[in-house]
């Protein structure tokens, strides 16, 4: 949230001069640095001022950025943020805050080169006591630099643990709480610094308490304003985010009411059709020539298309953030192992151990408080935020890409896209299925989502791993309606092979490790699905996919997703139905070859994000058991 990435200038160059000065670039590339060095660190302010130009410009390029951090630039132009000059703090701060949103590495540079303590000094030397002036012709140019400090900041705490550790023990804390006046500072100061607080205080005690004591009242009357427009929702939207992080995320902690109109300003936020708005702003874009160049609007006609894009802007943020609110209420992340398997290492029962899976005393649907719970159905949360995860017309998208004002709207709204299905998959796992519209209404969102997956071409991996995880979670939640009912599904009673081949293809050309185990545990679930419809057709269905996981596993280099296959076939042979399946496959002389590879891939690659590690031990640990108890099946066939 926050970021802003400076859009890259198209520079014309006829193809002959192309390769001569690519060669100039490269020679010289070590002197430029020098030569913005010495401008950074001249007294001369318009020699400072073309310094940072130069900088802005050196930074979009992957391999000047590299020659950047190597060469300390950013520790030589960091103390530039509280120069005397107003115009050199604001040239810094747009540069610094563009360079941090290039990726966490250049984030954890910054940190090495010490940002920390220059940006502490702004607010010290400049924040604690700044009004904006309406009198001042440098107004705007001082809240665009306290912006860009603030969402500077901002980028560093979602990035370094270290940043967020700083931010205490240089007590910006205690200067933020005045810029929460909205009458004084205005909705674009405020929307910065709560969108800062919503990031910097999630997790840290000390932050939550600061704020709860310093800060709660102006929350709760920036909960209560009064109005529509996009900024105040986007600043309601945060302020709840806040409330809700300044309380450890224990939403339930607040008194009833509280909870209610928290959840009632998310919803508002989220009925905002963001479809139309794309729409309208579209309509009023200029129309560009043959040559792919806009007619550069004026006057009225000008005033009136960026206060459309702002606006617009503003939505985005605001529905994205509700979007992160309701996705982070519905994880009900309370470290329940049994979750993943669990280690049932101590039961000498073989049996138990395979084949209870998942069979908890509470259910995931049960973790929800009833208060929450009430209101996320009551107001259609689910359905306003899969309304978020679909685009505008691709013909609106295509303007709003092309135009290089609504360049950013275009970036935002495939965020929220994204955003928008990796809250869908907290909400399928969270919320009854009667209010997910039944099974079968489930199973449209699989077959909805599959379109996205699986319908076009797709360069963009963030939003192919969150559809996937959607899909496997809609068919998590058909499984487990189908075991709670003892009944049988027969919506993949028909299902032929080359209904799957699709994601056979996807998994086998997939280079993406997180979409690969979804795509994995998805087709295996199908395959669980089919177990209680046996015929002729499903089994062969089902021998394939073994056949198919057992492949992959054999290719797969990270283990945890090597884990999620070979999870994926304990599951669906721990059905008694399976024995002859398996034993025609060769299913446990097949898996006892893994044992040792997986063991092996395990010692090997021991630093593994805690819920992956997890389920490579689970695993490890439950293999051999399994392999025992199969073969002792399968050999009184």
């Amino acid at each position: 949230m926050g970021k802003i990435k400076k859009t890259k200038t198209k520079r014309n160059q006829s193809p002959e001069k192309y390769d001569e000065e690519e060669q100039l670039c490269v020679d010289s590339k070590e002197n430029a640095i020098h030569t913005l060095l010495d401008q950074l660190q001249t007294a001369n302010v318009e020699e400072k001022y073309c310094g940072l130009q130069t900088l802005a410009l050196l930074i979009e390029t992957p391999d000047h950025l590299e020659q950047v951090i190597n060469q300390g630039v950013i520790k030589v132009a960091a103390p530039l943020l509280m120069d005397a000059a107003g115009s050199i703090r604001n040239a810094a701060s747009g540069t610094l805050r563009n360079m941090s949103a290039l990726k966490m590495e250049v984030c954890d540079a910054m940190m090495d080169q010490d940002v920390m303590t220059s940006l502490n000094g702004f607010f010290q030397e400049y924040a604690q006591k700044w009004t904006p002036d309406a009198t001042s012709k440098f107004k705007d140019e001082d809240i665009d630099t306290f912006i860009n400090c603030t969402n500077l900041l901002l980028n560093l705490c979602e990035s370094s643990e270290l940043a967020i550790k700083y931010l205490g023990q240089y007590k910006i804390l205690d200067i933020f709480p005045r810029y929460l006046d909205i009458g004084v500072f205005g909705s674009d100061i405020v929307a910065a610094v709560l969108q800062c607080l919503f990031v910097a205080i999630e997790d840290n005690p000390q932050a939550m308490q600061h704020i709860k004591n310093n800060s709660e009242k102006q929350l709760e009357q920036i909960l209560s304003m009064e109005g529509s427009d996009p900024s105040i929702l986007l600043i309601k939207t945060l302020a709840a985010g806040v409330i809700i992080n300044a309380c450890g995320g224990n939403l339930i902690s607040l008194p009833v009411n509280f909870i209610n109109e928290i959840i009632l300003t998310l919803a508002t936020t989220l009925s905002i059709d963001h479809r139309l708005a794309c729409n309208q702003v579209s309509s009023n874009i200029p129309l560009s020539n043959g040559a792919g160049k806009f007619e550069a609007l004026k006057g009225k006609e000008a005033q009136v298309l960026g206060s459309q894009l702002k606006s617009v802007t503003q939505m985005l943020d605001g529905q994205q953030s509700a979007i992160e609110i309701i996705a982070n209420i519905c994880s009900c992340e309370d470290g329940d192992d049994s979750m993943n398997g669990g280690d049932s290492s101590d039961s000498d029962d073989l049996e138990s151990d395979v084949l209870d899976n998942g069979d908890e005393s509470v259910l995931i649907e049960d973790k929800l408080p009833p208060e929450i719970m009430e209101a996320l159905v009551s107001l259609q949360l689910f359905e306003k935020i899969w309304a978020r995860a679909q685009l505008p017309a691709q013909n609106v998208m295509l303007i709003l890409k092309e135009y290089e004002g609504s360049q950013l709207i275009y970036k935002k709204i495939q965020n929220l896209q994204t955003r928008a299905l990796l809250c869908i998959n907290n909400m399928i796992s969270t919320l009854p299925m009667d209010s997910l519209g039944g099974v079968n209404g489930v199973y449209k969102i699989w077959v909805d989502t599959g379109k996205l997956v699986f319908g076009q071409n797709l360069d963009n991996h963030s939003l192919i791993e969150s559809a996937t995880a959607v899909m496997r979670a809609a068919l998590d939640k058909i499984k487990f309606r189908e075991n709670e009912n003892n009944s049988k599904c027969n919506l993949f009673g028909d299902m032929a092979l080359s209904d799957i081949e699709i994601m056979l293809t996807g998994i086998r050309e997939c280079q993406m490790p997180e979409v690969r185990a979804n795509l994995i545990r998805m087709v295996g679930l199908l395959a669980l699905l089919l177990v209680n419809n046996l015929n002729e057709t499903t089994t062969s269905v089902i021998s394939s996919i073994t056949d198919f996981i057992l492949e992959q596993a054999h290719k797969e280099n990270e283990v945890w997703v090597l884990a999620e296959a070979l999870d994926t076939l304990i599951d669906l042979y721990s059905e008694d139905e399976t024995d002859e399946i398996a034993a025609k496959v060769k299913l446990v002389e097949k898996m006892s070859v893994l044992v040792p590879i997986i063991k092996n891939k395990a010692r090997q690659q021991k630093r593994l994000p805690k819920e992956y590690k997890v389920l490579v031990t689970t695993v490890v640990s439950n293999l051999p058991r399994f392999i025992k108890y199969k073969k002792g099946r399968v050999s009184c066939i």
